[in-house]
């Protein structure tokens, strides 16, 4: 079978578009990972503070 190069060099490009694809989503994935664990700190944080605030309350109360 004849060599395609034309052909050959369309399955490079691609191939390498579909890698920076995969390659952007990996990273937009661990900083999605990144910004819910940084949003459960913060929120476990409010819950210690709101919990903090209620006991000050109720020995000024």
């Amino acid at each position: 079978m004849p060599e395609d190069p034309i052909g050959q060099e369309m399955a490079r490009i691609l191939n390498e578009k579909l890698q920076r694809v995969i390659d952007r989503q990996a990273e937009q994935t661990i900083a999605l990972a990144n910004h819910t664990a940084a949003l459960d700190r913060l929120e476990k944080g409010q819950e210690e503070l709101k919990a903090l605030l209620r006991q000050l309350l109720e020995r000024n109360g």
